[in-house]
């Protein structure tokens, strides 16, 4: 079953789309995926420029370890 992308940070009272965090911070995985690579999450709050509305968002996801690092938005 394939993943649905959603677009990312769009605000969740009135929908429009915020560009950039105020505030940032990683979250690790504690456990490895199948190639042994460690997922890292970098969350974000954003306010939203039309309605003021806070929200928490991904920013973008890091695997890192195995035989490569995959980078994803």
């Amino acid at each position: 079953m394939p993943r649905r992308k959603s677009k990312q940070n769009l605000c969740p009272n009135c929908g429009e789309q915020v560009k950039d965090p105020y505030k940032t911070w990683e979250l690790i995985a504690p456990f490895p995926d199948s190639k042994m690579r460690i997922t890292v999450t970098i969350m974000g709050m954003f306010e939203c420029p039309k309605c003021g509305k806070k929200f928490r968002g991904v920013v973008s996801k890091v695997k890192l370890g195995g035989e490569q690092v995959e980078f994803d938005k």
